[in-house]
């Protein structure tokens, strides 16, 4: 029979592990946050600035430049949520500072379509927990 001094102890380290847990995962839950309210700026700015240029507006490098750093900050907190997908919003980011550079075939290849990267926004967005 365990001593119940012993008993406590160990039910003491089980919750404390459980606590840690919990905190684990509402960090993370937090650091997803972060990252989709970034993501989901970028693709407003950009949707916003794609409406305009279809509709008849003239171009503005300053909205681009603004466009090209929402997507650049996009990046950072998605580092420890998706690398891959990080480096998708610092190449969409990189895309808007110099998009005359950049061929159709080019920006399909790396994945930074708007519809590409609203997708996977979109896929971050409604996973549960496997971030």
């Amino acid at each position: 029979m365990i001593e119940p001094v012993i008993a406590f102890k160990l039910f003491d380290k089980v919750l404390a592990g459980i606590g840690l847990i919990r905190e684990g995962r509402k960090k993370r839950t937090e650091e997803v946050n972060t990252a989709l309210f970034a993501l989901l700026a970028a693709l407003a700015e950009t949707r916003a600035y794609i409406a305009d240029r279809e509709s008849g507006k003239r171009r503005n490098r300053q909205r681009e430049f603004q466009i090209a750093r929402l997507w650049h900050a996009a990046a950072v907190p998605l580092r420890s949520i998706d690398m891959e997908f990080a480096n998708r919003c610092f190449e969409k980011g990189s895309y808007w500072m110099e998009p005359d550079i950049w061929a159709k075939k080019q920006i399909a290849e790396k994945g930074i379509a708007i519809d590409a990267v609203m997708e996977a926004t979109r896929q971050l967005l409604t996973h549960e927990s496997g971030f």
